[in-house]
């Protein structure tokens, strides 16, 4: 394929060199011919001077000058009609006859020029492929044009097993050619973890890690590596793994997948401090991101654990009810996030936010300062009002066709305040 695509780049090319070629010799060929005419009228004019100066000095008679002058015409119509050969004087030993015409010279000398102009960068062109196809072949990167084409699949794979298999050969038969080089070994890790084959994809990515230079890639991909190390040792960060991910770490310390690896695995520890640590540098990496508004609703409920645990947990708290309305089903999956907002200050982030599932519902959701997500909590503002919303997209951005439910406004006074929210409302 690559090669049918080079083809009609080639014949492009071609053509920006051979198009104004050919105007530039059409151009000539008629200014050569132009000139000819000239050359030959002017020829003209000077040997009928030189006839009647010949007959005024007696030289030659009148029946003599009419010969030569009706010769001369004869010549003059020849050469305008563009008539290949010459047409000499009737006579050897007349003047005409003596000296090739200057119209003759222009002539070659136009065809001359317009051989190397035309001939030499049309053997240029044509050389191009000749020399251009057997080098790249022997010296380009084709065998990387061609295997993007799997990577890029294999990018572009969403769900489908039956593909990821046939990639699986595929990368897999490219990277036994090509041992030495890593990503098709990375690619092949990618495709045994979408068919779940954990210990696969670790061998895979390891490998790749291997061949890797110690740059933010090869931080990526042992970020990979230590993540499936995890998963196969039963979710347990082993000194194996340990030294994985210090690895990567002194390359790139903030890895995504790394930081990634590390929250879940202290979430699931309960260890709320480093949870929340590791979340923070994820936000920083995305802050606009849906990532980023999901880690901040964990990031309040870590906190609000911190504090219920040390028994610290001050200021104001909104105990929300959330209930559908009679009737209304829901997919059981759909987030539902719930949120109290500064009454006086419109468009703000929320003071304080929480997130549940419709499968949840009804249930009380409890909203303090700890549950903030932003840099104001509940406490800065007097006036608030508390919404929930069940979101189709997943995010907590309201949009036509989610169901949402907004509060009147109230003030807290810093004490606990208990709302209720039904809801019934679709978003038009």
């Amino acid at each position: 394929m690559f090669w049918i695509y080079t083809i009609p780049l080639f014949l492009l090319a071609a053509l920006f060199v051979l198009v104004p070629l050919w105007r530039r010799t059409q151009t000539e060929t008629e200014s050569s011919e132009e000139l000819r005419k000239s050359a030959n009228i002017a020829l003209f004019q000077e040997r009928s001077d030189e006839f009647e100066a010949e007959l005024s000095a007696g030289n030659i008679d009148q029946q003599q000058f009419d010969s030569l002058l009706s010769e001369l015409q004869q010549n003059l119509l020849t050469d305008v009609q563009a008539d290949e050969s010459s047409q000499g004087a009737a006579n050897a030993g007349k003047p005409d006859r003596r000296k090739k015409s200057k119209a003759a010279m222009s002539e070659d000398s136009s065809r001359k020029r317009f051989g190397k102009s035309f001939i030499v960068p049309l053997a240029m062109v044509l050389l191009i492929p000749l020399l251009a196809y057997p080098l790249y072949n022997q010296w380009g990167y084709i065998d990387d044009v061609q295997v993007m084409d799997l990577f890029q699949a294999t990018v572009d794979n969403e769900g489908d097993p039956e593909e990821a298999q046939r990639l699986i050969v595929s990368i897999g038969q490219y990277a036994q050619d090509n041992p030495d080089m890593p990503w098709p070994f990375y690619f092949l890790g990618e495709n045994f973890a979408a068919l779940g084959l954990f210990e696969e994809a670790q061998i895979s990515y390891t490998r790749a890690a291997e061949l890797l230079e110690p740059t933010a890639e090869k931080a990526l991909v042992l970020g990979r590596v230590a993540t499936f190390m995890y998963v196969n040792s039963d979710f347990q960060i082993t000194p194996e793994v340990q030294l994985v991910i210090d690895e990567a770490q002194e390359i790139n310390p903030n890895e995504i997948s790394l930081l990634q690896l590390l929250a879940a695995d202290a979430e699931q520890r309960q260890d709320w401090e480093v949870a929340i640590s590791n979340w923070r540098l994820l936000i920083q990496a995305s802050p606009n991101s849906e990532m980023a508004q999901d880690l901040r609703l964990r990031i309040s409920v870590a906190q609000r654990q911190l504090a219920s645990e040390s028994g610290e947990l001050e200021g104001p708290v909104l105990e929300v009810q959330v209930s559908l309305a009679e009737g209304l089903e829901l997919d059981p999956g759909l987030r539902v996030f719930v949120a109290a907002r500064n009454a006086e200050r419109e468009g703000m982030p929320p003071l304080a936010a929480m997130d549940t599932t419709v499968s949840e519902l009804p249930t009380t959701i409890q909203l303090d300062n700890l549950s903030a997500v932003g840099p104001f909590n509940l406490s800065s503002a007097d006036s608030v009002y508390v919404s929930a919303l069940v979101s189709f997209a997943g995010i907590a951005t309201p949009s036509s066709g989610d169901y949402r439910v907004l509060s009147d406004s109230f003030e807290h006074n810093g004490e606990s305040v208990s709302v209720e929210l039904i809801i019934s409302e679709q978003i038009p």
